[in-house]
């Protein structure tokens, strides 16, 4: 894999974010990042790649992703 777990998993997190623009009074139109389900989303991503990687013997991409999991859980 091109990238270490602990950035993937910050890269999937990024990815399954919200991002809205927000006119805010004083600072005018800004972006807001909603991450609060992009956990869940990523984690369920992530155990779909896992349940492949398993069902058709791919070891070292099944330990990478495992790794993955765990640095997401730990966000």
């Amino acid at each position: 894999m091109n990238q270490p777990p602990k950035e993937k998993a910050k890269d999937l997190i990024d990815k399954f974010s919200t991002r809205l623009k927000v006119l805010h009074e004083l600072e005018g139109w800004v972006i807001h990042i909603d991450s609060s389900k992009a956990k869940g989303h990523a984690l369920t991503a992530v155990d779909e790649i896992i349940e492949q990687c398993y069902k058709n013997g791919i070891n070292y991409s099944y330990n990478f992703w495992q790794e993955v999991k765990k640095e997401i859980e730990k966000l």
